[in-house]
């Protein structure tokens, strides 16, 4: 299909490339970019009823999430943290607060964090950690 990757994926924390896509010869071989979804770190939660019931809760679970994972970089092994918004959900005045408020505390922790859209992942990806044995062909 041409695109830059997709994130039609559950299945890791990290970026990672595949060679699964591709209907001809000459695509099969060009590897193609995953960034994983999460259903974790989601607003969906909002919605199941086992899920967030204000928006304390979510910027909690984001919180503690993000806490984690700079501490887990800190020691050598930096991740990726997705968090899955939907206008219909998180959009709401009550819940748009806990965002609001993860957000500024994901900036205060100025070059622990990373705060970006799924392209410039990507092209981070691209630039970084293409395959090795592919770098020639970029």
């Amino acid at each position: 299909g041409g695109f830059l990757y997709d994130s039609d994926s559950y299945a890791d924390d990290l970026p990672y490339w595949t060679r699964e896509y591709g209907d001809d010869d000459h695509n099969k071989n060009k590897p193609h970019l995953i960034i994983p979804y999460t259903l974790s770190e989601n607003d969906m939660r909002f919605a199941s009823p086992n899920g967030f019931s204000n928006a304390e809760q979510f910027t909690t679970y984001l919180k503690d999430s993000l806490d984690y994972l700079v501490e887990e970089g800190r020691r050598g092994s930096p991740k990726m943290m997705t968090v899955g918004l939907h206008c219909r959900l998180v959009g709401r005045p009550g819940r748009a607060k806990g965002l609001e408020e993860f957000l500024d505390y994901a900036k205060s922790l100025e070059s622990d964090v990373w705060i970006c859209r799924r392209d410039q992942i990507a092209s981070h990806w691209y630039q970084h950690h293409y395959p090795d044995d592919l770098k020639s062909s970029l």
